[in-house]
């Protein structure tokens, strides 16, 4: 057994194990570097750094430095600048598996002025919250750079696969609970002229989550309606005022109804309807909303108005699955048009032309989760920028996103799933006061940016400046400028600071320090020795004998 473990640690202590281990550590520090640059941080990290496999040569490393040490023993005094060396190399090894197992790595999100004091850490979770039943239960999800099948089960909720990186395909999928309405239906349109082309989807389905009734594209204001609705603008009023009655799926217009429409003091028109036993009122200059006393929208109400006058100033395109309606100027009226045999319409604007590319009466747009490799362009992943997980709930599966959870009833109580990270509160708030960024000349490229912050604590509030190389540490915390995010609408610059938490800092100064005062030592003292010892034998630095 003395043998065996002789052969061991002059194997593992030995030169050529050290200069294999070294390679190999080098080989996949070069790989990783090339990945990161490419496939972003957090792709490199779960492929490589913060795999086994990595932590394993990292650990023969230390086994090596370890058993070199060993082997040298008895101490020596000609060594003693080795022994310092290999023990702040140690030190340094036993420093950096302190601070990975208990050390906080995670990042801060700043809006301005929004005090925060949530970390979010890189570890990813299913939340799983049933609040009428007051749980909240965290699922932990593997660190994998790759997609992974999982068997893991809460209550009624199972995971069954995780994709850390994924990109959104389209699927036309079969309803989940049917319906009979004929009006919920959905369509992919695609609107084009020789300049441009865009294709897009439109849904009235309760089960499409990823979709609208209403977009816009630049001056253009598409919406979406139920195909009875159709019918309303072929129909001919002098008031230009449709009313839609939900419940019926039918529309007349004022006339039609025998309603008097008549002016307030400042000139709004204002009618009243009686619909069973209950008279709405409208005011259909301002709302297409039922208006009770106190002129508060009545959402609920069966039926809506629409004026028409509000939709002949801007471009406005009313689509009904195979028909359209649209205001043309040019005609000083509105048009009514289905698709032609090709599939096609010519609309009134900048020469675009809408075609019909898909309808579906039953099936329901979907966005299906797929894997596929990341990619980074300025700091920033541009593709797999989401992560989802399917889930499995009384035999039917649904996909959990990071960027849009699933909330469903189970024996009428709430369940909601969550794909988000692990986070906790710091004892403490940050504001951003104020974002600062610096471009290149000539460019819109950042050249550094700069967040001022005012830190909230029991003592009062204090004010900090935070750039590259000027952290904030605060309370064993240490906080760096990581990135910023700008707000499309309002311009604002939102700050994001990487937060660390470093347990092992001081044994590593420590390892640092011994590998200073060994590397002195070793190379400079002994190196001193040595000339003297050559100098009183005769010997010239090469061990010639002079005398």
């Amino acid at each position: 057994m003395n043998n065996l473990y002789t052969k061991v640690e002059r194997t593992v202590g030995g030169l050529k194990f050290a200069v294999f281990i070294i390679l190999l550590f080098s080989l996949m520090m070069t790989i990783g570097t090339f990945v990161e640059s490419y496939y972003g941080t957090d792709f490199a990290n779960r492929l490589i750094y913060k795999t086994p496999f990595f932590m394993g040569i990292q650990f023969c490393m230390f086994l090596s430095i370890l058993f070199a040490t060993f082997i040298r023993l008895p101490i020596k005094k000609r060594l003693h600048g080795f022994y310092v060396i290999h023990t702040g190399l140690i030190t340094i090894g036993v420093g950096s598996f302190v601070t990975y197992v208990a050390g906080i790595d995670g990042t801060i999100h700043l809006p301005p002025l929004t005090p925060t004091r949530q970390i979010v850490l890189n570890e990813d979770v299913i939340e799983v919250v049933m609040p009428d039943h007051n749980k909240r239960a965290s699922v932990k999800l593997p660190y994998s750079a790759m997609a992974t099948d999982l068997d893991i089960q809460y209550a009624d909720v199972k995971v069954t696969k995780f994709i850390p990186f994924a990109e959104k395909k389209l699927s036309w999928q079969e309803e989940m609970n049917p319906t009979t309405s004929p009006n919920i239906h959905s369509t992919k349109y695609n609107v084009a002229n020789p300049n441009v082309a865009q294709d897009f989807i439109l849904s009235l389905h309760p089960e499409a989550f990823d979709f609208k009734a209403s977009l816009t594209m630049g001056l253009l204001n598409i919406t979406y309606l139920p195909k009875a609705m159709a019918e309303c603008f072929t129909k001919q009023s002098k008031e230009k005022l449709i009313l839609w009655n939900s419940v019926e799926s039918t529309c007349s217009t004022t006339e039609e109804l025998g309603i008097k429409v008549q002016k307030t003091s400042t000139g709004k028109r204002f009618f009243a309807i009686k619909n069973d036993k209950t008279v709405y009122s409208f005011l259909p200059d301002i709302s297409p909303w039922a208006m009770d006393a106190d002129l508060k929208p009545i959402t609920n109400a069966p039926i809506r108005v629409f004026s028409m006058n509000l939709f002949e100033e801007k471009p406005h395109l009313f689509l009904f699955g195979k028909s359209a309606a649209f205001y043309d100027k040019d005609e000083d009226k509105w048009i009514f048009e289905k698709f032609d045999s090709k599939g096609e319409m010519d609309l009134p604007w900048m020469g675009f032309t809408l075609s019909l590319l898909e309808h579906h009466e039953k099936k329901v747009p979907t966005y299906i989760p797929e894997e596929t490799l990341p990619i980074q362009k300025n700091g920033a992943l541009i593709k797999g920028d989401y992560k989802a997980a399917r889930i499995k709930i009384r035999d039917k599966e649904y996909w959990v996103t990071s960027e849009r959870p699933v909330s469903l009833l189970i024996d009428g109580k709430k369940v909601t799933v969550y794909l988000t990270k692990r986070s906790f509160m710091l004892p403490f708030e940050f504001t951003l006061a104020n974002f600062k960024m610096d471009k290149n000349p000539g460019t819109n490229s950042p050249a550094s940016y700069e967040s001022f912050v005012d830190l909230f604590t029991d003592k009062g509030t204090s004010r900090h400046h935070i750039y590259m190389n000027n952290p904030l540490k605060h309370d064993g915390f240490t906080f760096y400028q990581a990135s910023y995010s700008q707000d499309r609408e309002t311009g604002q610059y939102s700050s994001t600071l990487s937060v660390n938490v470093d347990q092992g800092r001081v044994i590593k100064y420590l390892g640092s320090i011994l590998l200073v005062i060994g590397s002195i030592w070793h190379f400079i003292i002994n190196g001193r020795t040595r000339r003297k010892e050559n100098d009183i034998l005769g010997l010239d630095p090469k061990g010639d004998n002079n005398a």
